[in-house]
């Protein structure tokens, strides 16, 4: 397999779910062996370049933030990160005019739609794989865990438990494979508890949460008018944030995630032990990173991962 890129640059805009800012985005092609990389138009005085990878990742409660040296970052990134990677699409510049990524209307189709619209182009370098060699866990005090483990393709097998009865214990096993994530993962937006809402806005966050990006229920009522798009919507949705997370290692993945209540800080917390073990994995099919040259992890995540 090639390394792709998109055939011309599209462009986005919207609210931030937690800033309640608005903002504009443009995705532009790139070349080979560049990634994932944010850059922040809006700042000028020091460094703007963001590389969406695990070593520049922030631990964050309520979404995927990477930051970099000189403390300029991007957060809730993790919606276009899973578009990118469930529509295969490796290199790409993502310019973005404000601290966090538009939350449309809370999941990845229209991200979706907007990298169709680019088109894919393939480059003439192979794709790397980072491959799975030995499991790795790592588990928080609240009970939440996950695995990576050996497996013959990229495989999720996602459980949530939540105490409103209509999310309740759901479980979704999920195979990366051509079409996949459009047709099973894509459409499912972003939720939350209608109890939690206010704690949140007491924090600065969710400022720009409302019906129109994110699911909300309260004690067994989906709030909603139109309902949900599909009864386990809640579980797809965690599975795609994995599937962004997971995207932070770079390049794609082949093995299997296992996780029970998963979050962000959980995911980062789980590929920041993995790149720590670097003989649990191994990188096939091209240069673009080497075990001896890993990436540097932040000392708390390798601490809270052994």
């Amino acid at each position: 397999m090639m390394q792709t890129s998109l055939q011309k640059p599209v462009g986005t805009s919207g609210i931030g779910v937690h800033s309640g800012r608005f903002v504009s985005v443009r995705l532009l092609p790139a070349e080979a062996d560049h990634g994932v990389v944010f850059v922040r138009t809006d700042i000028t005085d020091r460094n703007n370049i963001i590389p969406a990878r695990i070593d520049h990742a922030i631990e964050s409660r309520l979404c995927t933030k990477v930051e970099n040296a000189d403390q300029v970052g991007v957060s809730t990134i993790e919606h276009f990160m899973s578009a990118l990677f469930g529509s295969g699409i490796d290199n790409v510049r993502i310019e973005v005019d404000g601290p966090e990524m538009p939350i449309l209307d809370g999941s990845a189709r229209p991200i979706v739609e907007l990298l169709e619209r680019a088109g894919k182009a393939v480059l003439s370098k192979a794709r790397p794989r980072l491959v799975i060699l030995h499991e790795i866990s790592v588990s928080l005090p609240d009970g939440s865990s996950a695995r990576l483990s050996p497996a013959d393709q990229l495989e999720l097998d996602i459980e949530i438990d939540f105490d409103d009865p209509v999310i309740g214990n759901q479980r979704l096993s999920y195979q990366q494979v051509n079409g996949s994530f459009g047709e099973q993962l894509a459409h499912a937006r972003t939720f939350c508890r209608f109890s939690d809402v206010e704690g949140m806005r007491q924090a600065g966050l969710a400022k720009g949460g409302s019906l129109e990006n994110a699911v909300v229920v309260d004690d067994g009522t989906v709030m909603n008018p139109d309902g949900l798009r599909m009864q386990d919507e809640f579980v797809r949705h965690k599975t795609l944030d994995v599937l962004g997370d997971l995207y932070l290692l770079g390049m794609p993945v082949q093995g299997r995630v296992t996780a029970y209540r998963p979050g962000h800080i959980l995911s980062v917390r789980l590929l920041a032990a993995l790149m720590a073990n670097p003989q649990c994995w191994t990188i096939e099919d091209g240069s673009r990173q080497s075990k001896s040259a890993h990436w540097q992890i932040p000392e708390q995540a390798v601490a809270a991962s052994v």
